[in-house]
């Protein structure tokens, strides 16, 4: 059976916006100033080059992708480490948007729903949709089976990612604040001991603040994260390699300055798009 598009919900975007994905501030912004297609191709391409900025700073500087290199041998594997990597999520990245063009086109019912009942949803049912659109089904349930690797593959990635995360907090907190600060002749089990205990409690916390993002945009939301770590962690990184004078004092204000005010903004969006805080007039008031 052919593949056919399926029409399109009330609520699914036009063509011609899907096909030019500003970003929630930069398309209000190209709106509120009437600003036709042509005129505001500059802002779509301002928001693509700053996402592509924050994915690749932000990569370079998360916790738990640093952690990576010091589990290598020596500098030689950590560089064969660093390029399988980049030639993997290379790979990886090819897939997103095949993902979205068919999603779009097979499941746009799936704009009418929410959080997990929304387009989020399109990772589980396209496989099942391909089958039967190919199909393949026969004894086999393929669509099963391709939706099973699916979960199982996001399964791995998150918690491979979550503890990775919290192995890197965990330290910090037991290793530099306990141990370095708060009580430097600590011993190795008394810091060992308070490793596991900021571990339950950071899991904690996390468990907690995860059950009130379903509302949220979750895609929009890993780009987020990125900028974070883009304007925290990585310059932090990118300086201590390249500058001599970087002191520990000037590092703990730049990392806490642009990862407070990455945070701050990162706040200010989400709840303004919650409909939190009645910021909606001022994201579209500049016309960037």
């Amino acid at each position: 059976t052919a593949l056919k598009r399926a029409p399109l919900s009330a609520k699914a975007p036009a063509d011609s916006n899907w096909l030019n994905p500003f970003g929630p501030l930069t398309s209000k912004a190209a709106k509120a100033a009437k600003l036709g297609a042509e005129e505001s191709k500059p802002y779509a391409l301002l928001y693509t080059y700053s996402l592509i900025i924050a994915l690749v700073c932000g990569t370079a500087g998360l916790p738990h992708i640093l952690v990576r290199f010091y589990t290598n041998p020596d500098g030689a594997a950590a560089k064969r480490t660093t390029m399988w990597v980049m030639i993997l999520i290379g790979i990886f990245y090819v897939f997103p948007p095949v993902f979205g063009v068919m999603g779009r086109n097979l499941l746009p019912e799936l704009y009418e729903g929410s959080g997990s009942k929304g387009t989020d949803k399109i990772v589980l049912e396209l496989p099942k949709v391909l089958n039967a659109a190919i199909g393949n089904s026969g004894a086999v349930p393929w669509g099963s089976i391709l939706s099973g690797m699916t979960c199982a593959g996001a399964f791995a990635a998150f918690m491979s990612t979550f503890s990775g995360l919290l192995v890197s907090m965990t330290g910090a907190l037991a290793h530099d604040v306990y141990g370095r600060i708060l009580r430097p002749q600590s011993t190795a089990q008394e810091r060992m001991q308070m490793f596991k205990w900021c571990a339950v409690l950071l899991g904690a916390v996390s468990t907690l603040l995860g059950c009130f993002v379903e509302q949220l945009q979750i895609n929009f939301m890993v780009g987020q994260a990125f900028a974070i770590a883009a304007a925290s962690y990585f310059p932090l990184l990118f300086m201590s390699v390249w500058w001599r004078g970087m002191t520990m004092t000037g590092a703990a204000t730049g990392m806490l300055t642009g990862g407070v005010c990455a945070l701050l903004t990162v706040a200010l969006t989400n709840f303004s798009d919650l409909k939190w805080l009645p910021l909606g007039d001022f994201w579209v008031t500049p016309p960037l």
